[in-house]
């Protein structure tokens, strides 16, 4: 241990004191401090003596003891210990050393600001090549990489990257392309599904992909109930292997849908012969996971994927608590727009709040739901508190939001409703994420309750309990945002299908009844633009009962270097990392290495 890191294990140690001022102990004290031995000590303490981090007057004789005085305050040590661990071994050192010390949590955000120019691409040049890795910090821990029982935005993300499936979604023409089966057939009017396999398909551990892949992660879904988004496969009867790269399922019933459910990330295909690992799972992706623990996920490319190698060699994700505040201090640091490009893209889904209809309360009674609906003027929150709130919504799906007209609301109208209510002043619990914009959105909505008399108690909660099944059950409404993926029509049908899906969790057996009927009409439609009509149908009924305001869709815009190219946009809002490439700094020197100070959300 250097004798930086010994000084801060002692100011630490007296944290009740200032610097300056006098402390009477001994050196067998501070021996324990340390956990060195005496002789270690005296040497320790003599070298922060002479570097001048602080003075120390031994006193001589029995019972008597000496003085010790700090000079250097606590976080200027550790941001000079920090730097050393920078320069002298490595991010991911002096990232666990800020994260697993016992500093204060504003040391901590100070500290982890200092180290944030060490996030974005940085290309070196080895005896074996240029390297390039891209390094991210990200807010929110990641709780699994199992296909399966992802339920959060960005694990899907970069499950994305891990994985593939049998066939891909294509948002612009609105069709399927090949993935792992090259080709695959109808057969039977919707009710028998063929797939045939590309040869030469490598999973991440070295073995070619078959048939029985497929049958086993199919499988193994149908197997395992606690698997959140089960019932998207329930309808399967049978998953057939015709040949070792050949695969036939059979279903209950008809379902053109049966596509789409093949193209989402819950149908990654996963090797029959491994157990599966949620945090180092296996996949035929074009990244493979290398690293993953409570800091840090680390992706290598893997150079065998069967659609060619991406350009980027090793991307860091790291867990960084504080990312957000971090980021929000860059966005507003002046960005040199001759090295950055702006992107403006429009995010799918929408913000929307659904009351709980399991659970007992004034709002069981319509007039009081009525009120609230009245009260949410969506046009005047996105003008009141702009962007990323781009425009009022009125659908889940933007486009239709664009070419409907606004719901007439009306304070005087929610009072009314209000007042004609059985509603006596009781407290309407209300849960949402702990996000920036849902919390301005919160603020906004109080002051609305009080001018009609209604009574609302806030709560923040953690996005990772979206794990839990029972967290909202003691909530009487719930405020979140629904980000859909490419394909709109799938993400539509997990919304309103699967026991995961936030908006289902808060319906009554009498309303999933009523929505499973209605999804059954939805399967059995051929045609796009029919099945979105359908869709359509559903939300319109659960607004009409006031069980779900909606209130808007969601802009980003990011500021990326020059020197990263390839950047298409994900249905999750997040650049596709299978397309990043690296344009070389050039100068006149011509050096080989660079860093470049890019932003990835």
């Amino acid at each position: 241990m250097n004798v930086i890191e010994h000084y801060i294990n002692l100011r630490l140690a007296f944290m009740d004191t200032e610097e300056e001022e006098i402390i009477e102990t001994t050196t067998a004290a501070i021996s324990d401090c340390l956990s060195c031995t005496m002789r270690n000590t005296n040497h320790l303490i003599n070298k922060m003596n002479e570097n001048g981090y602080l003075n120390w007057i031994p006193q001589k004789g029995r019972g008597r003891k000496s003085a010790l005085i700090f000079h250097l305050p606590l976080n200027d040590a550790a941001s000079l210990n920090v730097k050393r661990l920078l320069k002298e071994k490595s991010f991911e050192e002096a990232y666990r050393y800020i994260m697993e010390t016992k500093f204060s949590q504003s040391i901590k955000d100070t500290l982890l600001s200092g180290i944030q120019s060490e996030f974005g691409l940085q290309s070196i040049t080895l005896s074996s090549g240029r390297k390039d890795t891209l390094k991210i910090p990200q807010e929110t821990k990641i709780h699994t990489l199992d296909p399966a029982f992802i339920g959060i935005v960005h694990e899907a993300h970069i499950a994305y990257h891990i994985f593939d499936t049998l066939i891909r979604y294509d948002k612009n023409s609105k069709s399927y392309s090949p993935g792992i089966a090259l080709a695959w057939d109808e057969t039977k009017g919707g009710k028998e599904w063929t797939f045939y396999l590309r040869k030469g398909v490598l999973f991440h551990h070295g073995r070619l992909v078959e048939a029985k892949d497929v049958q086993y992660t199919i499988q193994r879904i149908l197997n395992n109930k606690e698997i959140p988004y089960h019932t998207l496969f329930s309808g399967i009867k049978s998953v057939e292997i015709i040949d070792e790269i050949t695969v036939k399922f059979v279903l209950e019933e008809v379902n053109y849908m049966f596509l789409d459910i093949m193209s989402s990330f819950f149908s990654s295909i996963l090797p029959h012969d491994c157990v599966v690992n949620p945090a180092k799972p296996i996949g035929t992706g074009p990244y493979k996971v290398a690293k993953h623990d409570d800091h840090l996920l680390v992706l290598e490319v893997f150079p065998y994927y069967f659609l060619g190698r991406a350009f980027l060699d090793t991307i860091e994700i790291w867990h960084v608590p504080m990312s957000l505040n971090l980021e929000n201090k860059k966005q507003k640091e002046p960005v040199n727009l001759s090295e950055h490009n702006i992107k403006t893209f429009q995010e799918l889904g929408s913000f929307f709040f659904m009351f709980n209809m399991k659970k007992q309360g004034p709002h069981q009674d319509q007039c009081v739901r009525l009120a609230f609906q009245q009260l949410i003027d969506s046009k005047e929150l996105v003008e009141d508190l702009g962007f990323p709130r781009r425009m009022p919504a009125y659908s889940f799906i933007y486009e239709r939001s664009s070419q409907e007209h606004c719901l007439e609301t009306s304070l005087t109208r929610a009072k009314q409703l209000l007042q004609s209510s059985m509603y006596k002043g009781e407290v309407l619990k209300l849960a949402t994420f702990d996000f920036r914009e849902a919390i301005e959105d919160m603020n906004w909505l109080k002051k609305r309750c009080d001018q009609i008399g209604l009574n609302i108690d806030i709560s923040t909660i953690n996005s990772t309990d979206i794990y839990q099944n029972d967290r909202f059950d003691c909530y009487d409404l719930i405020y979140t945002g629904e980000t859909f993926e490419e394909n709109e029509e799938l993400s539509l049908y997990m919304l309103y299908s699967s026991e995961h899906s936030i908006l289902r969790r808060a319906l009554s057996t009498e309303f999933r009844l009523e929505i499973d009927e209605k999804l059954k009409m939805v399967l059995l439609e051929k045609e796009i633009k029919n099945r979105v009509d359908r869709f359509y149908f559903i939300e319109k009924w659960l607004k009409e009962v006031a069980v779900l305001v909606q209130t808007y869709h969601t802009l980003e815009e990011q500021n990326y270097h020059k020197a990263l190219n390839g950047i298409t946009v994900s249905g999750y809002g997040m650049p596709d990392f299978r397309h990043l490439w690296v344009k070389p700094k050039i100068d006149i020197e011509k050096q080989a290495d660079a860093s470049y100070s890019i932003y990835i959300p």
